[in-house]
């Protein structure tokens, strides 16, 4: 029985949970994106009371990323924003203390794309394909997002896959590539993971989005 499943611009469904503790009074949404080809990190939060009406405020403590202040902005509602460039790092993590000097560290840890492509290179429309990359297979809450771009026909192709096989290769149907057309596509890849916690008083989810670099793929 095949452990892949091609889903076409589905919503995350899977996530991580860690539980250590009840009574919420805020919610805390989390999001990362990594840019390869720039080396460049961007990461966004914000929190919200709970209630009847919640709304976007300023935490009541201060706001990290990876250890740093974020910074507080008001557009268009209270959000905290931190850019830098670097090296990618596997563990994305949020954290913030408390009035009692308690830390509490929110962390999502997605392993990169590196290198990819499929076998023998060049593929068909017409024939099962085989991709591979370099890194550790997609685990759970996450999926693998192909952007393919061909200028000349004007098409965007995007294909979101999820895998639970656990290795670092997708056996792609003819069905599946049919969805291209004969021509030069440029492809890059996005790989993606949804968590979510439970901490002291903070509900907690991100997103952490990988952007591989890019490659040139002739489609027959």
């Amino acid at each position: 029985m095949k452990r892949i499943f091609f889903l076409f611009l589905t919503a995350l469904a899977f996530y991580n949970c860690q539980h250590t503790g009840s009574d919420k009074k805020y919610t805390l949404d989390c999001y990362v994106r990594y840019l390869a080809t720039d080396m460049r990190y961007k990461a966004e939060a914000t929190v919200r009371n709970t209630g009847p009406n919640p709304q976007a405020v300023e935490a009541p403590w201060p706001l990290m990323y990876q250890g740093a202040n974020m910074d507080l902005k008001q557009l268009p509602s209270t959000a905290y924003k931190f850019e830098k460039p670097g090296a990618y790092r596997e563990d994305q993590e949020f954290s913030w203390t408390d009035e009692k000097g308690e830390t509490t560290r929110f962390n999502i840890k997605m392993h990169k794309v590196g290198s990819f492509g499929f076998d023998g290179g060049d593929i068909s429309i017409t024939r099962p394909a085989t991709f591979r990359w370099e890194g550790p297979g997609l685990e759970k809450g996450e999926v693998l997002v192909f952007i393919w771009e061909n200028t000349a026909l004007r098409k965007t192709v995007p294909m979101e896959i999820y895998n639970t096989s656990g290795k670092s290769l997708i056996e792609f149907p003819a069905a599946q590539l049919a969805k291209l057309e004969p021509g030069t596509w440029t492809l890059y890849l996005v790989r993606k993971k949804l968590a979510k916690a439970e901490f002291n008083g903070v509900s907690a989810s991100g997103i952490v989005e990988y952007y591989s670099a890019t490659d040139t793929i002739e489609v027959k």
